[in-house]
């Protein structure tokens, strides 16, 4: 179980990453401003990710309050996204196609808490063994 877990969390974390990145560097090419790509990639990529973990990586049932309680726990990353994108893009002055990726990978781990938090029923997050 936490093995497949792992793996398809991976999977569709790495999807969503991409995803998420290349929302932002192609806004950041079309010239929006920072607030409104991260908006918009939360948008899309929200949505993306919790149908992908509902299916593949928890095995949920998806729906209507799962999927607010994942947006709701989601959206902490549009102020992390925010500011770890500005810090890595215009204070480190890295170019968008390196500060997104870097940006994104500081958030891999909260999100993995808040997901399984949001997607998985009360009754199927005892420890395992």
């Amino acid at each position: 179980m936490i093995v497949r877990t792992s793996f398809a969390y991976i999977a569709i974390a790495g999807i969503c990453l991409a995803l998420h990145n290349a929302v932002l560097i192609g806004a950041d090419y079309a010239g929006l401003a920072l607030w409104l790509a991260v908006l918009l990639s939360f948008g899309i990529v929200a949505t993306v990710g919790y149908v992908l973990h509902t299916v593949f990586t928890f095995h949920s049932q998806p729906g209507v309050k799962a999927f607010g309680r994942y947006v709701i726990a989601m959206s902490a990353n549009i102020p992390l996204a925010f500011v770890a994108t500005w810090f890595w893009h215009d204070k480190a002055g890295l170019p968008m196609t390196l500060a997104a990726p870097i940006a994104s990978i500081c958030m891999l781990a909260l999100n993995f808490v808040l997901g399984r938090w949001a997607i998985v029923p009360k009754t199927r997050q005892a420890p395992a063994t």
